[in-house]
Parts: structure tokens; sequence; C-alpha cells
């Protein structure tokens, strides 16, 4: 049937739809995310119900990130010539990932006749490099090892330099925000149930021990050690009752003041190279995935300095997902039309925000916005109803 003259004309004049109007179709479901700063999101997580979840993106600055990593370590492993931006073309024009390139660099290792263990020697050096080169000249590089190395042991002036070093050097890094927000949180009774890291360093629970013990030397007394409220977990064993868990689920690897110093880590845990997350991948009930996915199932997840491309933990986090539908639809319950765990990250600008709204709702997640990375530690207060 025609159209009558009138709203022909009227159809003329509608001005064509913008960009932003255009995304509205897949936008046809009640999804809302979190706004990490609202007072409305005061408590969202609540005390020991919740699970922090940190990955590299929180140690931006302090260590090297993926790219700069891999072109250290194929530099080395290789003996190139090759200048930095050389390294880049390569890669970029290979279309391999960053794991797949510090895989090729521990197989010309080998080929060399040398152990992955001396290779995993060599990414600890490169992970703590840019510490290491920023304390040289200020007096504290004979001891800055051995204090990250093992900060409850380390004595009183050196646990106090060698914080404020770190924050003086690195003014602007996620981790310190993240710490200081725990560390509030958990005074506060608000603590999460537990902190799983998917970085190989160790400098969230070294700040963490560093912070609290600079706090109760520079008070009234008396000096002793003061008592942690977390302890770092980096393979199974029994739990240390009382504290919070800073568990490593893809190993870890802190730093050695020596090359024949005993290790305080989970470096033969290590899961770095490709073919260890191939390896995690294709075997089930490894003890990092029945960590998380224990969680998982049993707190809200906040995660914070991921890019949530990983392929093991979208697996472990579209498996609970399932699970939980399943469960739902068995008590003829609906889907939740909000995800209840949360990816914390800043606002992108509209209308891309829209794009990264339903973009993890398959996976339980939904985008917490924060203004800035500088608000990070007031939006993670505000959601453990702490400030």
């Amino acid at each position: 049937r025609k159209c009558p003259p009138r709203a022909m004309s009227k159809l003329a004049q509608r001005p064509e739809q913008s960009t932003s109007c255009r995304l509205t179709p897949m936008l046809q479901f009640d999804l809302k995310p979190v706004l990490c700063l609202d007072r409305k999101f005061r408590g969202y997580f609540a005390d020991n119900a919740w699970t922090l979840v940190v990955g590299a993106g929180i140690s931006k600055g302090l260590v090297p990130d993926w790219q700069d990593l891999a072109i250290a370590v194929v530099r080395h492993a290789y003996g190139t010539a090759l200048s930095d931006q050389d390294i880049q073309k390569v890669f970029k024009d290979s279309g391999w990932s960053m794991d797949s390139w510090i895989q090729a660099a521990a197989n010309a290792f080998v080929a060399m006749g040398k152990s992955l263990e001396e290779f995993k020697d060599v990414l600890e050096e490169q992970i703590y490099s840019i510490v290491r080169t920023r304390s040289k000249g200020l007096g504290l590089e004979s001891y800055l090892t051995v204090v990250l190395n093992d900060p409850m042991r380390a004595p009183r002036d050196r646990v106090i330099e060698v914080c404020d070093f770190l924050e003086s050097a690195f003014p602007d890094c996620s981790v310190f925000k993240v710490a200081r927000a725990l560390s509030r949180i958990c005074t506060h009774g608000h603590a999460p149930r537990a902190v799983l890291t998917f970085n190989a360093d160790t400098l969230l629970e070294t700040y963490l021990v560093l912070a609290a013990r600079r706090e109760h030397y520079l008070g009234p007394g008396p000096y002793n050690n003061p008592p942690s409220m977390f302890v770092q977990v980096t393979r199974s064993g029994p739990s240390n009752a009382g504290k919070i868990p800073i568990i490593h689920c893809h190993g870890a690897l802190s730093p050695k003041p020596m090359l024949n110093h005993p290790h305080r880590d989970s470096r033969d845990r290590l899961v770095f190279l490709e073919r260890e997350y191939l390896a995690m991948a294709s075997r089930e009930g490894a003890w990092g995935e029945t960590m998380f996915i224990q969680l998982a199932h049993t707190s809200k997840m906040a995660f914070i300095g991921l890019s949530m491309s990983d392929a093991n933990i979208r697996r472990w986090m579209s498996s609970v997902h399932e699970e939980t539908l399943a469960d739902l639809r068995s008590y003829g319950v609906g889907d939740h039309a909000n995800p209840p765990h949360v990816w914390i990250r800043s606002k992108p600008a509209a209308p891309v925000d829209e794009l990264f709204l339903p973009s993890l709702r398959h996976l339980g997640v939904r985008p917490g916005w924060i203004d800035t990375w500088g608000h990070l530690e007031d939006g993670l207060k505000n959601l453990a109803a702490c400030c």
C-alpha cells in the first residue's frame, strides 16, 4: 500500500541517522554499566563476597609491557643487531602474538644448549629491569632486590627507603592505587575473599608489605613487625587462616638478589610461554584454573588491569556463566539483565562506550566505568562501601 503524500513528505524531511543512532538497535535489552563512583553502587561488593582479579595493566610503567618484554627477550636470545623499530616491524608483519614471539625466543635459547630455567632467569631480569634501572645512582641499588625479594625480613630503614623510592619514581602506577584501596577496605572490614593475579611479578604483595611496615615504623611504636593482612599463594597447599590470599594463577617470578640465590616464587609453574598456555588450556583441573573457577562461582569478580582478551579467562568465565544460567533456569528464573561480575576501566567517549556495554555479557561480565585511572582508588572504595 502506498504512503499518502503528507507521510511521504515527512519521511523525506527526516534527517539521516547518526552513528550513535545506528548503534541503538543492538542495545535492545536492559543492560546497565556499574558506575564505580556513583553512590548508588556503594557496597556493590559485600564483605567477603567479592574477589579482586588483577592483570598487567596495574603495573604499567613499573614493569615492561608485553611488546617491550618480547623485544628484550628476542634480542637477548637471538643476539640480533636489529633495532627496536625493526623488531617491532617483524612482529607486526608476522601477525603473531607477543606470547608467540616470547616462545620463539625460548626456542632459540634452548636450541643454543641452554635450559628453560635459565630463560626464566632472563624473564625475571627483564621484568624488574625498569625498577633496577631507576634505582641507579640513588644509593639503594645494592639492596633493592634483597628488599623486593623478601620485604618481611628487610631492615626497617631500608623498608622505608625502598617504599618511598617506588612511590616517588612511579607516582602514576596503578598498583599503588590498588594496594592503598585494598588496605583501606580491609581495615574497615570489607575485605575481598581473595586477590587473583595473572602477573608474573610480585610487586602488589611486596608493596602491601612495605607500605604497612613503613606506616607502622613511622608511628609511636613498639616497632616489631606488624601483622600482615595478606599472604602470597603461588601453589597448592594448606591455606593461611585469617589472611587474604594473593593467588598467582599463572605462577610468579620474584627478583633474586644473586644468580644462585634460592627463589621464593613458583617459576617452575609459570604460565608465560605459548606452550604453557596451550598446556593449561588442554589440561582440566589445573590448580590456577580450579582456584579461579571456585571463586567465580561463589563471589562477584572485579577485573582490573586486564584487557579481557586472555583465552583462559574467557573460557573459565564462559563455563561459570553457562552453569549459572542453567541453575537459574532449573528454578524457573530467567537470565539476569545485569551480569554480576565487573570489568573496571576508564569510560570511553560516546558512542564507543556502547560498543563495550554488551561485549562481555556472555561471560557474565559488564563494564564498571571510572572517569580516569586516577579515580581507581576511590571507585574501588565506593564499591566496597569504604568511603
